[in-house]
């Protein structure tokens, strides 16, 4: 039985202005071990995410999100 307690973060996302970026980060970032959920929204320049509670997947969503081009910065985690 998995005991971590889901959780939600929003990070502010910078350069990724279409269709193609939005679909490349949910794309990759759903690969990342423990994340349940990501979505990404232009309109707001955010990331929404659902994740296992390890802070440790934030960071690897920041580099993920560099690596593809992009720049990403955890606005809030509950």
């Amino acid at each position: 039985m998995n005991t971590t307690t889901e959780k939600k973060a929003i990070l502010d996302l910078n350069g990724a202005h279409c269709t193609s970026c939005s679909i490349a980060i949910e794309h990759f970032g759903k690969k990342l071990e423990g994340v349940h959920e990501i979505y990404v929204d232009r309109g707001n320049h955010t990331i929404n995410l659902a994740y296992d509670g390890n802070e440790k997947i934030l960071t690897q969503l920041c580099d993920l999100v560099a690596k593809l081009g992009y720049e990403a910065h955890v606005r809030s985690s509950e």
